[in-house]
């Protein structure tokens, strides 16, 4: 597929991450070279990971090139798609070849899965209300059900109990002692790196639990008070602001900055967060680093991370000088530049990263980077009073890419549809 990148590469882009000085701020050496760490503590836990894993992504890489052919083509791919998002995650995070192999099996099985079964993989099991049935691991499972049981939402209806997937963390201390359980990892003793976890059950929780959505369903007080407490004073870096996973290792414990847990509890916790400024002062100050804590991969924009950033920037604008924020706008032209002439393309997609997942998730990244920046809507720009008459051309062609692919998508559709969505909301 055109502008895909090779597994091997991602991999080894978030592992083997260059990086440059990002500004004068000071950051965390912890997070100057948190890939560089990451990779020595694989090798303590297993000393031949590299090449083990070098195997694995080789066989992962043949078989997402099916994947996304047939999601191309438009073929139901959701199961597809959710093992071979699963896989990514552990090829980063990681040493259980055994499991890697396990899953590269059933990546390779699910090729020959009929259009009902690919599909099939969106729908809640009614045993215990997940959805996600091709992921394996539990916080994957919750990550793909919110959007199931959001779709469900009745507020005509009395509120019902939390679905029952979430019973091992429905009470202040089984909720607690499962983020205790993730919230460090000691990698040199486990092989498992659990900020992938910690990063989507936060998300998932914030909403479920702080935010009350859906609002059909009912949350005991102590549980929101208990929630976050632990999102607010547990996991959140008193010296950047930002959230991010803990590292047990030989000196001590390490903490590393992530974009995108920041991202997501900046988008969902909004108004509750104090101490603004330092995200902002943090968010410039990476925007040299490559992924998790900064804002490129492999050295270059990527329209995901973009699409965090510029939410960091709208929630954080008002609480800066001026000085930060002719920073950000200045930030925001590079990325605006980027995301127009090298990764949109002429038919309305945009250029496909693996990490992406899948052409609709890519295309959900780029079409929300640019809704959010304003770039349609005067009233939405927030940075810049600047004009630019060629959204309406470039509208069109996004209008058009979606109107074509809308009912398809690796994801199941739902990126397509909320892309949807918003860049019509553009036009009122």
């Amino acid at each position: 597929m055109r502008g895909m990148k090779s597994l091997s590469v991602y991999v080894v882009g978030v592992l083997l991450g260059t990086y440059s000085a990002a500004s004068s701020q000071q950051l965390p050496p912890a997070d100057l070279d948190a890939n560089a760490r990451l990779e020595q503590d694989f090798l303590a836990y297993q000393p031949r990971y590299k090449e083990m894993r070098s195997e694995r992504i080789a066989k992962t890489r043949a078989l997402a090139q099916q994947v996304f052919a047939l999601e191309t083509a438009g073929k139901p791919t959701a199961c597809s798609h959710q093992i071979l998002f699963e896989l990514e995650s552990l090829l980063i995070s990681s040493a259980d070849f055994a499991f890697i192999d396990r899953r590269i099996r059933d990546l390779a099985a699910s090729l020959s899965e009929s259009p009902q079964v690919q599909q099939n993989a969106l729908h809640q099991d009614p045993r215990d209300g997940l959805a996600g049935a091709c992921y394996d691991q539990w916080f994957l499972k919750v990550y793909a059900s919110y959007e199931e049981i959001k779709k469900q939402e009745a507020k005509d209806q009395p509120p019902q109990p939390l679905p029952r997937f979430l019973d091992r963390v429905n009470t202040p201390d089984k909720l607690r002692a499962y983020f205790d359980s993730i919230a460090i990892s000691d990698v040199r003793a486990t092989g498992v790196d659990h900020e992938r976890e910690l990063n989507e059950m936060l998300s998932s929780l914030t909403r479920i639990i702080i935010n009350g959505q859906p609002g059909n369903y009912s949350v005991d007080p102590s549980l929101q008070s208990a929630m976050l407490d632990l999102v607010l004073h547990h996991f959140r870096n008193p010296e950047t602001g930002w959230w991010g996973e803990r590292y047990l290792r030989p000196g001590g414990t390490d903490f590393v900055d992530d974009l995108s847990i920041t991202f997501h509890e900046v988008s969902y916790l909004k108004d509750r967060i104090p101490d603004m400024q330092k995200v902002i002062a943090t968010a410039l100050a990476v925007k040299d680093l490559n992924y998790p804590v900064g804002w490129l991969w492999q050295g270059r924009y990527w329209n995901h991370n973009n699409m965090d950033v510029i939410t960091l920037f709208r929630a954080g604008w008002k609480s800066v000088d001026e000085a930060q924020q002719r920073a950000m706008a200045a930030e925001i032209e590079k990325m605006l530049d980027w995301c127009l002439h090298e990764s949109l393309q002429p038919d309305g997609s945009f250029k496909v990263a693996l990490p992406d997942g899948s052409v609709e998730d890519a295309e959900y990244y780029g079409i929300e980077f640019l809704v959010r920046l304003g770039f349609f809507d005067p009233a939405q720009r927030f940075w810049t009073d600047r004009q630019f008459p060629e959204a309406s051309a470039v509208r069109v062609r996004l209008r058009a890419f979606l109107q074509q692919h809308r009912t398809t998508g690796g994801a199941g559709g739902a990126g397509y549809q909320s892309a949807w969505r918003d860049l019509e909301n553009t036009l009122r």
